[in-house]
């Protein structure tokens, strides 16, 4: 029995393990995610600026 509860130990030791490096795959890619969409945003913000800037030149010609 001992020996079977030892198996039992090992078996969710390599498993949590196992989940463990799962999850921290997640988090890093949730990470890189953020800082891409963050990046994302501020080039549309830069863009969006940009064309009201000249849409406002314009307009007051």
């Amino acid at each position: 029995i001992r020996s079977q509860l030892n198996e039992q130990i090992r078996c969710i030791g390599e498993r949590t393990e196992t989940q463990i490096a799962v999850l921290q795959e997640l988090d890093d890619f949730f990470r890189k995610r953020g800082e891409a969409e963050a990046e994302y945003s501020r080039q549309l913000e830069k863009l969006a600026k940009g064309i009201m800037q000249r849409h406002k030149a314009e307009k007051n010609r």
